[in-house]
């Protein structure tokens, strides 16, 4: 696992390469606990898109892709700030580490003049989960770490191909593990390696498919509008689903899209096409989402 995240570079340095590659500067925020906020383009305070990255919490994102996302908007008049966090990798470091980062991460937003209804959270893979960690914290706080209270619900939350479960071995997990770009054998690999140390009292944050049935009931006093999207032929399908339904029991504002055809983190694709070609039709989707979530 070390030696995979030596071979692809950690998100610093994915961070640096691409920013020297597009010729902008850098712009960082450091946090405590390690963690970082690195920003694509100016800092902003009246909108901001905050992003955890995915790849299972172990490697780094392989690319800074939600740059479409800020072009977008800004044709639609809304410049936004996109700020990355770089938070601690498992196996180096455990849980809550990484829920202490991203509450850091909110915190800091906020002391700098950021109004939470003008932040919207978003996270792939792994980094999905971080995010229901953090809405998990906010609902149900652990000991520990740092509580995040806010004035007003977050504006939205985009959750891509979400890893909603760590150990899940039946349905789509067998059925599409041929067919997706993660298997089942790397999943359980890693989720191992994950809930590895954790108590089971704190099961419901790192899998919220087995989260209790209430445990999202409060989800409205924290977000405004939730959206989970899914892959018809990843291994994590049926798993995201129940989870979607149940935040759609909790929330009168959740939207979730199954992709047909699509694999793990599919809209991806689309993000490093761009601005060359553009095939699915979710990406608008996704698009259109941020946009209608900034004034």
């Amino acid at each position: 696992m070390k030696q995979l995240q030596w071979a692809l570079g950690d998100t610093l340095e994915v961070y640096k390469n691409y920013m020297e590659g597009q010729k902008l500067p850098l712009v960082i925020d450091e946090l405590a606990e390690n963690g970082r906020l690195l920003w694509i383009g100016e800092r902003r305070t009246d909108r901001v898109i905050l992003y955890f990255h995915g790849t299972e919490e172990k490697t780094s994102p392989v690319g800074l892709r939600f740059t479409l996302c800020q072009s977008e908007l800004e044709a639609k008049g809304k410049e936004t700030g996109f700020a990355l966090l770089q938070y601690s990798l498992v196996p180096t470091a455990t849980f809550p580490t990484q829920l202490k980062q991203a509450v850091l991460a909110v915190q800091h937003l906020i002391s700098m003049g950021v109004k939470p209804q003008n932040i919207q959270l978003t996270g792939d893979s792994a980094g999905g989960n971080l995010v229901l960690q953090l809405l998990s914290h906010m609902l149900h706080p652990v000991p520990d770490v740092p509580r995040l209270t806010i004035t007003a619900p977050f504006s939205g939350v985009y959750l891509m191909s979400p890893w909603v479960s760590l150990t899940g071995k039946t349905g789509s997990m067998i059925t599409n593990d041929d067919s997706d770009s993660i298997g089942i054998k790397a999943l359980t690999y890693w989720g191992r390696i994950v809930l590895d140390g954790a108590p089971e009292k704190y099961r419901s944050y790192l899998e919220p498919y087995y989260a209790p049935e209430d445990w999202f009931v409060d989800l409205s006093t924290v977000v405004r509008r939730l959206f989970v999207t899914d892959g018809d032929a990843e291994c994590l399908r049926d798993d995201i689903a129940v989870v979607a339904d149940h935040l759609g029991k909790k929330h009168p504002r959740m939207q979730f899209i199954l992709q047909k055809h699509g694999i793990h983190d599919d809209p991806y694709f689309d993000f490093l096409l761009w601005p060359q070609k553009v095939q699915s039709d979710l990406t608008p989707v996704i698009l259109e989402f941020f946009a209608s979530g900034f004034e």
